[in-house]
């Protein structure tokens, strides 16, 4: 009879005891997110030796491998996403940028236009003027009229 798997002999209730520890400190490094999920550290919580949980705890030490590995693809899920954001970023920036600039050449056209209709409203009250300059009717000059016989 294996002496690990028998409680009734001191090896066997420590070996529960401390399997128990451990279990009991690998659910607070999976329920404390900045705790980093090692051997070492779980050690540490669960106050044995690191070896302790290589050679005599596989059991455990396949869940703190498991828990490791979530945290990993969390972070990468989250290194992703920043990276979907700053891209998504990026791109709004170069909407911003490019509608800038659309906005500034459309601004520019429409100064230019209001200027060249400045302009041409001048021209067209220069051209009225003269059109009514030349519409005046021109006066007799009064020696054309002392010169004609038909006024005496």
């Amino acid at each position: 009879m294996n002496p690990e798997c028998d409680l009734s002999t001191p090896q066997g209730r420590r070996r529960a005891n401390t399997d128990a520890r451990l279990r009991e400190a690998l659910g607070a490094l999976e329920n404390n997110p900045s705790a980093a999920p090692t051997v070492a550290a779980l050690a540490r919580a669960a106050g044995v030796g690191r070896n302790i949980i290589y050679s005599h705890h596989a059991s455990v030490l396949d869940a703190l491998r498991e828990l490791q590995s979530r945290r990993e693809g969390t972070a990468e899920t989250a290194a992703t996403e920043a990276d979907r954001a700053r891209s998504a970023l990026r791109e709004a920036e170069d909407r911003n940028i490019a509608l800038a600039t659309h906005n500034a050449s459309l601004l520019k056209r429409a100064v230019e236009a209001e200027q060249r209709a400045e302009r041409l409203e001048r021209r067209n009250a220069q051209l009225v003027q003269e059109l009514d300059r030349i519409r005046r009717p021109a006066p007799i000059r009064a020696s054309i009229e002392a010169s004609d016989p038909c006024a005496a």
